[in-house]
């Protein structure tokens, strides 16, 4: 709870997360003690799947103004 840099767990319940204040920062899965908190597999094979095929080859920067 103290480690959440935007205090979107509540100390009332350290299971909930405020979705609308998390920044997805990951801070409580690394600082979680009893490793209670943790990403769902199939999500992060789903997110690696999707940046794999995003970063296959470069791509040149633009610049939008």
């Amino acid at each position: 709870v103290r480690e959440c840099p935007v205090h979107a767990i509540p100390k009332e319940d350290m299971t909930r997360t405020d979705e609308d204040m998390c920044i997805s920062c990951m801070r409580c899965i690394a600082v979680c003690p009893s490793g209670s908190r943790k990403l769902n597999k199939v999500m992060v094979n789903v997110a690696a799947q999707k940046l794999k095929k995003a970063c296959a080859e470069p791509k040149q920067n633009e610049l939008f103004l």
